[in-house]
């Protein structure tokens, strides 16, 4: 099991982009109370990030909204595209002007935010694929440097990194033999924007066991992702799924 501390966050500008990414993508909040014994399902409303406040709609039956304003100790609980988020609050609040059918809350002063791998990582479309751009130096025997120009279609991304697709007989040399990091990134999400980071190569496996020495997969792990960053690829992420989904319905 994960520890937990390593997915705690406590820096409040963090938080925020969190709580907003919870807004934007209208997530179902489970709200529990009294040790777990009480629990109704909601959604956040608003969000005023200069008060640090936010608005969490009532639960459709009046009695729990009587009980959660008396509970000392108030959980929060979703899931935004495989990603467990839970957060603790010692109470909430009723409005007591304006007669609005929703919950005022503090900003928590710590969130988890728990990635969870397995079921956050996603195959990329095939049509209009998310694309990664880098420049490749190698030298030869004779200490002859040339600069490979590269463009990747990715095969899977998550949060912690990507795969790409590489075909070395589009090159006269392997040009990734021996390459453990790769500076300058530039990848392409399409429908969000484009983004630059540097990866480091994890593993290489071959797209056909049949075919061992031609398309390979290459599997990266970003070395950092500023929050920002993380957003957009979530961002990202969620649309490939909201369109995969809507092809079956």
């Amino acid at each position: 099991m994960p520890d937990k501390a390593n997915f705690t966050l406590k820096i409040p500008a963090e938080i925020t982009r969190k709580l907003n990414i919870i807004l934007k993508q209208n997530a179902l909040i489970t709200v529990s109370f009294n040790e777990g014994q009480s629990f109704f399902l909601s959604t956040l409303l608003d969000i005023d990030t200069k008060k640090q406040e936010m608005s969490l709609d009532f639960a459709s039956d009046d009695h729990l909204n009587k009980q959660v304003i008396k509970a000392s100790k108030i959980t929060f609980e979703t899931n935004v595209g495989g990603v467990a988020v839970s957060f603790s609050l010692d109470k909430v609040s009723k409005p007591v002007i304006g007669g609005s059918k929703a919950f005022s809350l503090k900003f928590p002063t710590e969130m988890v935010w728990r990635e969870r791998r397995a079921f956050y990582r996603i195959k990329a479309p095939v049509q209009n694929a998310p694309r990664c751009k880098f420049q490749l130096s190698k030298s030869d025997e004779l200490g002859n440097e040339t600069s490979y120009p590269c463009n990747f279609e990715l095969y899977n991304l998550s949060l912690t990194g990507i795969a790409f697709i590489y075909d070395p007989d589009q090159y006269e040399t392997d040009i990734l033999e021996g390459v453990k990091n790769i500076p300058n990134v530039s990848i392409t999400l399409p429908e969000i924007g484009r983004f630059s980071t540097d990866l480091t190569i994890k593993h290489q496996h071959p797209q056909k066991i049949s075919e061992p020495d031609k398309v390979q997969i290459i599997g990266a792990k970003f070395k950092t992702l500023p929050g920002a960053i993380e957003s957009q690829l979530q961002r990202y992420m969620l649309l490939v799924e909201r369109k995969k989904r809507s092809k079956f319905q």
